[in-house]
């Protein structure tokens, strides 16, 4: 629920008892807000008689929060939005900054997580603790909102060893065959978050990736490659990384072996071998 207006009824609660709220409602929302735990009554009575109070009070404040340099259009468009729901949201994604947009991405606070299309919208339900989450704060920093998002210390996570190789490879295909080209976005979500400390928000991140894509294979492949090779080294022990990338090289030593080599196959090979050196103290 919107803990700011629960801030406000408890800041007012001489004035809003027993009009509004009893002594018993206060005392609950009181304990939720200190983030002590309720009885399983408790709850029930939470999200049930007293949330449907706070969403009514919601409803008729209209009070809407702008994240980021939005344009006036796509506020008022995504202010329609959220005037159709009756819960916690906020509307985010290229629907906010392009006229090009394959869908409308809509985030709803809720209990459970959960995601579904009606039509060209796409609801994405998450809970309160997501929002500690580096790619749903991504999200949130360029966003309309019915409520105040409390942005809270990121919860970030080092990335698998396997999973960023993957990502790596995806990217590198992707820009081979002239593809949509969309993983290279999350090399750079990737890349400003363990090496620059920074979240880029949703459309800083797609100014950034439409940059790189916009330029020719080779120079895309170079800055891909010079960012995976920072994570790379950042992320792991040299001796674990060297393991890694030493297997993995012996791997690919096999598919260049045969009769057809294929190029997206010698530019891992040559990205990883200069790692390897790396791990090793061998300047490159």
């Amino acid at each position: 629920m919107n803990r700011e207006i629960l801030e406000k009824i408890t800041e007012s609660k001489e004035r809003l008892v027993p009009h509004l709220f009893t002594e018993k409602q206060i005392g609950i929302i009181e304990k939720y807000l200190g983030k002590n735990n309720l009885t399983n009554s408790e709850k029930t009575y939470l999200y049930s008689a007293i949330k449907k109070k706070i969403e009514a009070i919601q409803k008729m404040s209209e009070t809407y929060y702008i994240y980021g340099d939005i344009k006036k259009e796509k506020i008022e468009s995504a202010k329609k939005l959220l005037n159709e729901l009756n819960k916690e949201a906020f509307v985010s994604g290229s629907f906010l900054f392009s006229d090009k947009h394959n869908d409308i991405d809509i985030y709803i606070i809720s209990n459970k997580r959960k995601q579904y299309f009606m039509g060209k919208k796409h609801f994405i339900f998450i809970t309160e603790e997501d929002l500690k989450k580096p790619i749903f704060i991504s999200a949130a920093k360029y966003s309309v909102s019915n409520f105040f998002i409390n942005f809270k210390e990121p919860e970030i996570k080092r990335p698998s060893y396997n999973d960023l190789i993957v990502t790596y490879e995806i990217a590198i295909n992707e820009i081979l065959n002239s593809e949509d080209q969309k993983t290279i976005r999350e090399i750079i979500f990737e890349y400003y978050l363990h090496i620059k400390n920074r979240i880029l928000d949703s459309f800083t991140l797609h100014k950034k990736a439409q940059k790189i894509i916009s330029l020719r294979k080779k120079r895309k492949i170079r800055i891909i490659n010079a960012m995976v090779r920072r994570l790379l080294i950042h992320l792991y022990s040299n001796s674990y990384l060297y393991n890694e990338v030493t297997k993995f090289l012996k791997l690919l030593k096999k598919d260049i072996s045969d009769l057809k080599v294929y190029d997206n196959i010698i530019i891992y090979s040559d990205l990883l071998k200069e790692v390897k050196d790396e791990c090793r103290g061998i300047k490159t």
